[in-house]
């Protein structure tokens, strides 16, 4: 339970994707128990659902977020011994989640089976300047051996493990079912992801810095598997400190039909954000995004320090939480896991938004045209019911369709579209957005007040 609250409260995102605190070493392994991953927001696969009796109006499937990669995992040899197939035993001796810049830094003591140990220090961010980019840095520091070192940076899967129950009904253990192809020549490892049923398409690819650390050098393979990616091979000693710094490019998501015939052009695109820079300067660039976020959206509070501690965490997850393309809005969990299949709620309407009305003004708006957009699937609902006019907005959803195949939970509760348009109103009252209502929120309004 320790390691899944870990894995949850550290976890950093920035409204496009999110990445579970794992324990660095672990990979797809079955021996690690927990819970990584990384969750990009509305990027889903179906699972079908099965009724006893099925009656009009109820859905066809259900929807779950997509557990990807841990892009954590890193592989690491010290003399014989290798963290992919020996276990190396990882003490968490230190987490610093710095909230005033978005930058987790954390400190391991990784021991081998033979007794050997080296500190491991990793330090990880989700931009808020460029929504694409996730950076990792590690840092390997020897204490009791002098032996050759090799560092392995690779991704050779897509489906990611995970290896504990719950019983919990709001934890899904759906997952759905990816397929990740290699994009050759590239210079780096790059990756076309696709989903089987709900048929999206993204692209990974990542890079390593190769001017921040020239000795030792970091070199671009390929493994006995065909399998890309990164690694170094140097002579460690006690004391010494070897950095190996790593930028994520995480596509956008696209109908499957155009990321695979356009995917060197998205690739291009995403290839911009990690060239030419470093782990520094982007995490600058990000922390600046914060320090504005703060400036607009602190609240202090007097006396209670750790009060103002939990408001001031509520109010990170909220901004690391939210979407911000028009097309996806605020899991009901945030970015940090799959927990209530990472489906919207009609809670980011009534207890979320107003936050974001009151602050950024700019993201509220793009939370309420996801509603938007998502009106004609929402009027197509109502009519599935039977009804001639107006909008039927669900319960739970990520596509906009309805996910829950139980009615009194789902379907049955039409105060949605009273929370959707409360919102809309309030929206308009606080920021006086004359554009927003007359073209887009007047119709969601009409449309629910029609149903």
């Amino acid at each position: 339970k320790e390691q899944l609250f870990l894995e949850t409260i550290y976890n950093v995102g920035n409204g496009h994707f999110g990445v579970r605190d794992s324990n660095p070493l672990q990979g797809n392994s079955p021996d690690y128990i927990g819970s990584p991953g990384l969750f990009i927001n509305g990027f889903f696969d179906y699972k079908e659902v099965s009724y006893g009796e099925k009656y009009r109006g109820y859905p066809d499937n259900n929807q779950v977020i997509n557990r990807l990669l841990d892009p954590r995992f890193i592989r690491i040899k010290v003399g014989n011994e290798d963290s992919l197939t020996d276990h190396f035993r990882v003490e968490n001796i230190d987490k610093n989640l710095d909230m005033q810049t978005g930058l987790l830094h954390e400190l391991f003591s990784v021991t081998t089976p033979e007794n050997r140990n080296f500190n491991l220090v990793v330090e990880s961010f989700a931009s808020l300047s460029k929504l694409n980019v996730y950076g990792i840095k590690y840092a390997i520091i020897p204490t009791n051996f002098s032996e050759e070192v090799e560092v392995i940076k690779m991704h050779d899967y897509v489906n990611q493990s995970v290896h504990h129950q719950d019983d919990d009904i709001r934890v899904s253990q759906d997952l759905g079912q990816m397929q990740m192809d290699f994009i050759p020549d590239n210079g780096q490892p790059s990756y076309l992801v696709t989903t089987f049923r709900s048929q999206q398409g993204i692209i990974i690819t990542y890079q390593a810095n190769e001017n921040f650390a020239p000795n030792p050098k970091i070199e671009y393979f390929m493994d006995e598997n065909h399998h890309y990616g990164y690694r170094s091979k140097y002579f460690a000693k006690p004391g010494s400190s070897k950095d190996f710094e790593f930028l994520f490019a995480i596509g956008d998501i696209h109908p499957l039909v155009n990321a695979n015939m356009y995917s060197d052009q998205y690739l291009a695109s995403l290839d911009n954000f990690i060239n030419d820079t470093t782990f520094k300067s982007e995490l600058m660039a990000s922390a600046q995004v914060w320090q504005t976020f703060w400036l607009h959206s602190d609240v202090e509070i007097d006396g209670d320090p750790a009060l103002q501690q939990c408001v001031r965490f509520n109010l990170f997850e909220l901004n690391q939480s939210a979407g911000r393309d028009e097309k996806t809005s605020i899991p009901a969990k945030g970015l940090t896991g799959n927990g209530y299949g990472g489906h919207f709620f009609w809670d980011t309407e009534i207890f979320m938004l107003p936050f974001f009305t009151y602050t950024q003004p700019e993201i509220a708006k793009e939370l309420l045209m996801f509603r938007y957009h998502t009106l004609q699937i929402a009027k197509e609902q109502a009519s599935d019911f039977g009804l001639g006019k107006g909008a039927m907005y669900p319960w739970r959803t990520i596509n906009g369709f309805e996910s829950s195949a139980y009615w009194l939970a789902g379907q049955a509760q039409f105060h949605i579209n009273a929370d959707i348009a409360f919102a809309v109103e309030q929206y308009y009252e606080i920021t006086r957005d004359e554009d927003f209502l007359r073209h887009y929120g007047f119709e969601i309004i009409l449309e629910t007040a029609r149903f």
